[in-house]
């Protein structure tokens, strides 16, 4: 009864709270060619069947996908950890908290309406795999990882704490020939979700090229801390030429770094605060214009043409300023973190949970998703910048460690099992 009031109870606040749509809501609205495959394909199921009565079953259905994942978890949890059902009900608490409250994500029409709840899923599943070293579970959550990478690129950071685990079950199992195999996919993770893009393009759009916008938010920041010399670091006269023209634009609009040095603010808030000046309309849109009068006819040729030309541009110009560039990653990775008191927290968390992970199974999950969130935050902060947009989906890692640290309180004062 409680866990139903609990879960009614929100339901409710999100169906008051109402949809928030944001200008890429409307981008997966219209199905726009660089926006999660996932997540379009999903709204528009909704938007045929329901039409303009679309907004309510949709908003439930996202809420529901985000208690199934929940309960899933928590289920995971209280079976390996065997905490208390008071730990249970309170953590239930942070994670919709989490969902729906900190961050509305199961209220934005987005697709992290979808990926938090996968990555909860995804969670469970590794975890899980680890516990009861069943590659089984392993294969669950290689799958969902590859989902997780299909709707949101920036989950391609968990490929590396998949093969560490898959080694680590590899060495206590012995078993090399599931193992061996388990390795080869998740290698082909990236391959198959690369090709399931491709896919998607050609059948909705006829088009049979990768259309992600990944360079032109990496090339981001290694634009914003250039300098008018850098030009000579290009070989081709047609990167030349894009970075004069880029450049210029950004003196222009003044969203470079000298300007916001010579103006006495910091570097990376100045920056952050820009980030849509900087990337989508001066790196990306003023070049499809500039592609669109110069005999690039279609917005698929002007996009592709702009991310093909960012891509070779984006390492010699991160070479060419990288000390910079890695100052405003470690500030990135610090606001990702919740700033310097969040990080200071998040790293003090994993070393007291690796120094007992062998010990107690909850620092072995929180040694778990501490590293889960780290890779997130790096990632987030090399690719575009650190928004709770991008990194709300572990707000809940500080809450859950008081908890499961007083559960054994919780416990023996309580009498609770």
């Amino acid at each position: 009864m409680i866990n139903s009031t609990i879960y009614v109870l929100f339901g409710l606040v999100v169906a008051l709270k109402g949809p928030i749509y944001l200008p890429d809501s409307y981008a997966h609205m219209d199905m726009l060619i660089n926006r999660s495959p996932v997540y379009s394909l999903f709204l528009k199921v909704f938007t045929s069947t329901f039409k303009a009565h679309y907004v309510l079953p949709l908003l439930l259905a996202q809420y529901s996908f985000l208690v199934l994942s929940i309960r899933f978890l928590l289920r995971i949890l209280y079976k390996n950890l065997r905490i208390s059902l008071v730990a249970i009900l309170i953590l239930q608490l942070i994670f919709l908290a989490n969902g729906v409250y900190w961050y509305p994500s199961v209220n934005r029409v987005l697709s992290e309406s979808l990926t938090f709840p996968m990555l909860l899923f995804f969670i469970g599943c590794l975890f899980n795999s680890l516990m009861k070293n069943d590659f089984g579970w392993l294969l669950r959550a290689i799958i969902l990882l590859g989902i997780l990478q299909f709707t949101r690129g920036q989950f391609v950071a968990f490929l590396p704490v998949l093969l560490l685990a898959l080694v680590y079950m590899i060495y206590t199992t012995k078993n090399y020939k599931i193992g061996g195999l388990l390795i080869i996919v998740l290698a082909l993770v990236p391959v198959i979700v690369s090709c399931s893009e491709r896919v998607y393009y050609k059948l909705v759009f006829d088009q049979n090229k990768n259309y992600a916008m990944t360079y032109v938010h990496c090339i981001s920041a290694p634009f914003y801390i250039a300098k008018s010399s850098d030009i000579e670091i290009f070989e081709t006269e047609e990167q030349k030429s894009f970075f004069s023209r880029t450049f210029q634009i950004l003196e222009s609009k003044e969203i470079t770094r000298d300007f916001a040095i010579s103006n006495r603010k910091d570097d990376y808030d100045f920056f952050d605060e820009n980030f849509t000046k900087i990337c989508n309309a001066s790196i990306h849109e003023s070049n499809m214009e500039y592609y669109r009068k110069h005999g690039f006819r279609t917005e698929y040729e002007q996009q592709y043409k702009v991310d093909e030309v960012t891509t070779k541009m984006f390492f010699p110009l991160l070479k060419a300023n990288f000390k910079l560039w890695f100052r405003m990653l470690l500030k990135s990775i610090e606001k990702g973190l919740g700033g310097r008191s969040g990080a200071f927290l998040t790293f003090m968390i994993l070393c007291f949970s690796l120094v007992f992970v062998f010990k107690d199974n909850r620092f072995a999950f929180l040694s778990i998703a501490v590293i889960l969130k780290l890779a997130n935050s790096l990632i987030v902060a090399i690719a575009v910048h650190s928004i709770i947009r991008y990194t709300f989906y572990f707000d809940w890692i500080i809450g859950m460690t008081i908890v499961l640290l007083l559960d054994p309180i919780l416990k023996k004062y309580l009498n609770v099992n």
